[in-house]
């Protein structure tokens, strides 16, 4: 135990006061220990490279694989140089074989509906922000043109992929509503994706929306994201038909691509050594 003699609490005492014992720093001389700059959390990092349009770091990750793979899946013919080169550049590199107009028109809407998803992360899900999302992928497309879809809006029309349309927003609303009232996770995220999918609330695009939601989810709620890719297209759409009685083949092809997307962030990290830029 520690002790303290009479003169030792004299001379620290006066007048009824103590005084700081000699040597001590007056407060406010300390130099405080340097601290390391903290790293940015994701989703502001992702917001700040979005802001400024940087090149080469997550953000564009996002947008370039994003673009990619959700378009591929959907049949649409451009490389991914090409999208690299119509994001970095807004050219489109040559290809010896015809490339479509919609091609284009969708990868740059895809670019666009990205940039809304990361403007909106923390916003709660909406009808009003899905549709949204549905007219940035959408409008002047060709079946926009030719009037075969509804820009921003519910499916008006039957779809043997979906329920009956006059379902959909009372459906919808249900969905939105469940998934907002617990706390996510990954599984949470994947049960909304094959709602959402199984609704088809949408003429079309409906998978990319699907996939773009998931991405949003992740990032607000602090989940590791992920991007299923064209190659693992025949384990997802097993996984979204037998969700109900076998989870596991969709949570797996998942989690192998969030696990791809883990290591895009820690070559991030490496890339920039702890400097934000």
């Amino acid at each position: 135990m520690l002790s303290c003699s009479k003169n030792c609490h004299s001379e620290n005492r006066q007048n009824g006061s103590w005084r700081i014992p000699k040597g001590t720093p007056r407060p406010g001389t300390q130099k405080p220990e340097e601290e390391k700059p903290k790293q940015p959390s994701l989703v502001n990092q992702i917001k700040y490279q979005c802001k400024k349009n940087n090149h080469f770091g997550i953000y564009e990750y996002i947008q370039v694989n994003l673009a990619y793979s959700a378009s591929r899946m959907a049949s649409n013919r451009l490389t991914r140089e090409q999208v690299e080169d119509l994001y970095r550049t807004n050219k489109l590199s040559v290809s010896f074989e015809p490339t479509k107009v919609d091609d284009i028109i969708e990868i740059i809407n895809h670019f666009r509906c990205t940039k809304e998803m990361v403007e909106t992360i923390m916003e709660p899900l909406s009808v009003g922000l899905i549709k949204r999302y549905h007219h940035f992928l959408t409008y002047g497309t060709y079946a926009d043109r030719k009037n075969q879809i509804a820009v921003g809006e519910y499916r008006k029309n039957p779809n043997k992929l979906g329920v009956p349309a006059k379902q959909i927003s009372s459906k919808m609303d249900a969905l939105i509503r469940a998934y907002e009232e617990k706390s996510v996770d990954m599984d949470a995220i994947l049960n909304f994706h094959v709602h959402f999918e199984k609704i088809h609330p949408f003429d079309d695009y409906n998978g990319r929306i699907g996939r773009l939601i998931m991405v949003k989810e992740c990032l607000r709620h602090e989940i590791v994201p992920f991007i299923v890719d064209d190659k693992h297209r025949g384990g997802y759409n097993k996984g979204i038909k037998s969700w109900y009685s076998d989870p596991a083949i969709l949570r797996d092809v998942c989690l192998k691509a969030q696990g791809r997307f883990g290591r895009q962030l820690e070559l991030q990290r490496l890339l920039q050594r702890e400097k934000y830029t």
